[in-house]
C-alpha cells in the first residue's frame, strides 16, 4: 500500500513538474511578456461560455502582468450577425473584463500589437501567408467540387469508416492548375499532410498525441470564398500578434494538432495550450450561442452583478487557490483583484461542469449582503440601482417616500435574506406592497373576513395614534409585539363570523400588504413607519367601508 503510495506521489510530482516546463515556455519575439486572446466569432450573442474563456484569458494576463487581446474571428460570413461584435464588446465591458487591445481600443501602438484586429480586415495578411505554404509545397489546390466530397462522405459512412478527402488533387502539376484557374473553376487550398503523430502538452488535461493525417486527411486552409478557415487564421493571427498561451474551450483539443503542424509548417514555435472543461446543460447537453436565457447580458437584465457573473464562474474550472464559497469576498470592488491574486494555472480541471443557477442566486444574495454592510458610498449606489428599477416599474414620482434613499436602504436590509437580485424588489408580485398603497385589495376581501378587518383596522389605528413609541426601532419589537398580542386577546373576536379561529396578525399583514403571507408584520411597520402604516390603514379602512 505503502509503495503503491508513493508511486501515486512520484507521477503526481512528475505532471507538476511537466506543467511548470509548459507554462514557463515563452515562445516567439514576445517571449518576455506573455500574451493572450478571446477570439471569439460574431455569429451570435456572447454567452457564459465564451464570457469564462475570456475571464480567464483575462486572469492569467494579470497575474502575470501580460497584454489580453480581444480578435473577433469573422471569417465566417454565412453565420456573421452584424450586432454580435457590439454585443460581445459591451458584454465584456459590463463584466469589468477590459482588453488591453481591440476592435474598440484605440492605441498609439496597435500597428506594432497586431492590428487589425477583425479578421475580415486581415485577408490581405492571410493571402500573403498562404502564398508561402504554396511555394513551398506544403499547400495545394483542390477543385473538386461538392458532389464529388458528399460522395466521398457516403462511402465512408457505408464503409464505416471515418471520412477524410482522399488527397485526389495533391498531384496536380503546377500547369494543370493554372489551366483551371485561368477558367474560373471554384478552388480551396488544402494543406498537404504528412501520416505521422504529434506529440504536444496541454496545462489541464496533459499529454496527447494526434494524427490529423488518419483523422479527417488534408483539411482546407483558404475557402472558396477567398475567406481563410478558422484553423488557418487563428494560427497566423496568434503568430503574428505574439500569442504566447492559448487558453479556450475543450472543444477545441482535437484542433490542436493541425495547428501544431502549421506552425511547424512555417518554421514557427507554437503558443503553450490550456483547454478549459466544458460548460453544460443540468442534462448534461453542451451549451449553445441559441440558448436565449445564458447570454451575458440577459444575466445583466435578470439582476445578477457582475462581480456575481464572474466569481460563478471562477468556480467552471478551477484555478483559483481559495474556495470562494468558504471564504467569501470582504471587498465588493476588489473581487477580481482577489480573484487573480488567487489564480494558479496548474490548478485547472478538465472536468465537465453543468450550470448551476441555485449557486448563482446564492453568490448574487451574498454579494447583496455584502454591499449592505459596506461603506456608505456602497450603499448610496445600491439604493439608487434600487430607484431606477422601481421608477421604471411604477412609475413613481422622483419626490415619493418610496424613492427616499433611507426608505429604499430600509427595505434592502428587511428582504436581504428573501431575495437573489435586486429585480426581486420589483419584479416579485409578493414584494409589489413595497412600493405602491393598497389601494387594489378591494377584490381580495373575503366575506368572512369583512367584519374582523373592520374592528381590526379601527382598533390598531388606534393603538398606533395613542403611542409614542418609535416604530422604526425594531429593538423595541418584542414590547410591541406583546401589546398588540395583548390588544388582539382583549378586544378582538377569537372567532369568525363562520366559525373559524381569527390569526389577526395574518389580517394586519393583509391591511398593510394585501397578501396574508409575507414578512412579519412588525417588520413591515419598522420598514414603514408610523405615518406610513397609518396613512395605509387609512386606505384600508376607507375600501372596507365601501364594501
Amino acid at each position: 500500500m505503502y509503495q503503491r503510495s508513493t508511486r501515486i506521489s512520484r507521477m503526481y510530482k512528475k505532471i507538476t513538474a511537466i506543467k511548470s516546463l509548459v507554462f514557463f515556455y515563452l515562445p516567439r519575439q514576445y517571449s518576455t511578456q506573455v500574451r493572450v486572446r478571446f477570439a471569439p466569432s460574431p455569429t451570435g450573442k456572447l454567452h457564459i461560455g465564451g464570457l469564462r474563456t475570456a475571464f480567464y484569458n483575462y486572469l492569467f494576463a494579470k497575474k502575470y502582468n501580460g497584454k489580453f487581446l480581444l480578435r473577433i474571428e469573422d471569417t465566417d460570413q454565412e453565420r456573421l450577425q452584424t450586432d454580435s461584435i457590439e454585443n460581445i464588446i459591451s458584454s465584456l465591458k459590463w463584466a469589468g473584463i477590459e482588453p488591453d487591445y481591440g476592435p474598440h481600443v484605440s492605441k498609439l501602438d496597435d500597428s506594432a500589437q497586431g492590428r487589425p484586429w477583425l479578421q475580415s480586415k486581415r485577408l490581405h495578411i492571410y493571402h500573403e501567408y498562404i502564398k508561402i505554404l504554396l511555394d513551398s509545397g506544403k499547400a495545394y489546390h483542390c477543385f473538386c467540387d461538392e458532389a464529388r466530397l458528399s460522395l466521398l462522405k457516403r462511402n465512408a459512412a457505408r464503409r464505416q469508416e471515418k471520412h477524410s478527402y482522399d488527397g485526389k488533387c495533391r498531384h496536380l502539376s503546377a500547369e494543370s492548375v493554372q489551366k483551371l484557374i485561368d477558367q474560373d473553376q471554384p478552388y480551396v487550398i488544402r494543406f498537404k499532410l504528412e501520416d505521422r503523430d504529434v506529440f504536444f502538452s496541454d496545462l489541464t488535461t496533459g499529454r496527447h498525441k494526434s494524427n490529423p493525417y488518419k483523422q479527417e486527411g488534408d483539411f482546407v486552409l483558404i475557402k472558396s470564398d477567398k475567406f481563410p478557415t478558422y484553423h488557418f487564421a487563428n494560427v497566423v493571427d496568434d503568430h503574428l500578434m505574439g500569442i504566447t498561451h492559448v487558453l479556450r474551450g475543450q472543444e477545441w483539443q482535437l484542433s490542436t494538432a493541425k495547428h501544431i503542424l502549421l506552425y511547424e509548417a512555417f518554421g514557427w514555435k507554437h503558443p503553450v495550450y490550456a483547454h478549459l472543461p466544458l460548460i453544460c446543460n443540468n442534462d448534461g447537453s453542451k451549451i449553445s450561442k441559441r440558448q436565449n436565457d445564458i447570454d451575458v447580458l440577459t444575466y445583466r437584465k435578470n439582476g445578477f452583478f457582475p462581480q456575481s457573473i464572474l466569481t460563478y464562474l471562477s468556480t467552471f474550472g478551477g484555478g483559483i487557490k481559495i474556495n470562494v464559497l468558504e471564504k467569501f469576498f470582504d471587498n465588493y470592488k476588489k473581487v477580481v483583484e482577489k480573484l487573480v491574486e488567487n489564480f494558479d494555472e496548474n490548478q485547472m480541471s478538465s472536468r465537465p461542469v453543468k450550470l448551476n443557477p441555485e449557486l448563482l442566486n446564492n453568490i448574487n444574495r451574498r454579494f447583496i449582503r455584502l454591499r449592505l454592510c459596506s461603506d456608505k458610498k456602497e450603499r448610496h449606489e445600491m439604493a439608487n440601482e434600487l430607484r431606477e428599477l422601481v421608477r421604471d416599474k411604477f412609475n413613481i414620482e422622483s419626490d415619493s417616500f418610496y424613492l427616499n434613499e433611507s426608505y429604499l436602504i430600509n427595505v434592502l436590509n428587511l428582504c436581504q435574506d428573501r431575495i437573489y437580485t435586486l429585480k426581486d424588489l420589483v419584479h416579485d408580485e409578493k414584494n409589489s406592497f413595497l412600493w405602491r398603497d393598497m389601494s387594489n385589495i378591494d377584490h381580495l376581501i373575503s366575506d368572512s373576513m369583512r367584519y374582523n378587518l373592520k374592528c381590526l383596522v379601527k382598533e390598531i389605528k388606534q393603538f398606533l395614534n395613542q403611542s409614542n413609541q418609535d416604530f422604526e426601532n425594531s429593538s423595541l419589537n418584542s414590547k410591541f409585539k406583546k401589546e398588540l398580542n395583548d390588544l388582539f386577546k382583549k378586544k378582538l373576536e377569537p372567532i369568525s363570523q363562520d366559525g373559524t379561529k381569527v390569526n389577526y396578525w395574518k389580517l394586519s399583514r393583509f391591511l398593510l400588504t394585501g397578501r396574508l403571507e409575507g414578512p412579519p408584520v412588525l417588520e413591515i411597520i419598522n420598514l414603514l413607519g408610523k405615518d406610513n402604516t397609518i396613512y395605509r390603514l387609512n386606505i384600508a379602512e376607507k375600501i372596507l367601508n365601501k364594501i
